[in-house]
């Protein structure tokens, strides 16, 4: 089997020269001829031209990074690539998902011993594959993080006081209607609308607890809750699971604001509008581990 290793340089907080010496350990366990790429990209563009092209070469494209970068790799690639992942960002909520170990030395082991898994995506307007998606106060923190990021604050830090920001602050709520396979409904004063196919945010935040990543469906979640609420909601989902919410589960999901709102996909800033629509892609992305 050859493997072959695309790295963000960005992810995370661990310097380049030290994500460079934890990936030659992984090498080492994947055989000599598994290749990095990627460390000296410099922009998400180069990112993904670098992961089309290694996955051109290698049986098994190896994504190391977090959501955001699988997420890249994911809408880079052809549709026929087989990827694995390994975990070196932040919140990295597809390690939960997928069930990988903390320590990358035993994610190697596991993609090495290996199977292929085939998991459904979300279609996002048509353009854009994910797995996580959301409109609402998660799109507002991820634009405060970015800033946040600019400025040279980075990591857990910068998802905290983004999140605090934006929770904390002028909480943004929006009456919301949405459409799923052809039913109508509306949300009051949404805080939140998620549209996801697994059940973690980052941190192993566990805020659909019913989503399931292969079953063929679009699990939805939208929060309207207040402060206090919102706040036993993070807690409840880091302790355990989340059990608040309006939640249903459907293949076609098309949301509607009342005024522009971000929407976020896999931790990245997607865009700004007041319209969003959504599919389920059955068994599109092709997984080792």
């Amino acid at each position: 089997m050859r493997y072959g290793i695309v790295v963000n340089p960005n992810a995370g907080t661990s310097s380049v020269s030290r994500k460079r010496r934890l990936l030659e350990s992984v090498r080492d366990i994947l055989g000599g001829d598994c290749v990095i790429r990627g460390l000296d990209t410099e922009s998400n563009r180069d990112f993904a031209q670098c992961a089309a092209e290694l996955a051109r070469e290698a049986e098994i494209l190896i994504v190391a990074g977090g959501d955001g970068t699988a997420s890249d790799a994911i809408n880079a690639v052809a549709p026929e690539t087989t990827l694995s992942y390994l975990p070196i960002g932040s919140g990295c909520a597809l390690r939960y998902a997928l069930g990988l170990p903390p320590e990358l030395p035993h994610v190697a082991r596991r993609i090495k011993e290996g199977r292929l898994h085939r998991l459904d995506l979300i279609l996002c307007d048509g353009r854009r594959r994910g797995f996580m998606a959301s409109v609402g106060v998660e799109g507002d923190i991820i634009h405060r993080r970015d800033a946040l990021q600019e400025s040279g604050i980075k990591g857990p830090r910068a998802y905290a006081m983004a999140t605090f920001g934006s929770l904390f602050g002028e909480l943004d709520r929006c009456d919301t209607s949405v459409r799923l396979d052809g039913e109508e409904f509306s949300i009051s004063e949404a805080v939140t609308t998620i549209v996801t196919k697994i059940p973690y945010y980052g941190y192993k935040m566990k805020v659909v607890p019913r989503a399931v990543f292969d079953d063929g469906y679009l699990h939805l979640l939208a929060i309207n809750s207040g402060k206090a609420k919102i706040a036993q909601i993070l807690a409840g989902a880091f302790i355990s699971e989340n059990k608040f919410g309006t939640y249903r589960m459907g293949r076609e999901i098309q949301i509607t604001a009342e005024h522009e709102r971000y929407a976020q996909i896999d931790g990245n800033l997607y865009r700004k509008g007041t319209s969003f629509r959504f599919e389920v892609l059955p068994g599109v992305l092709k997984m080792w581990y």
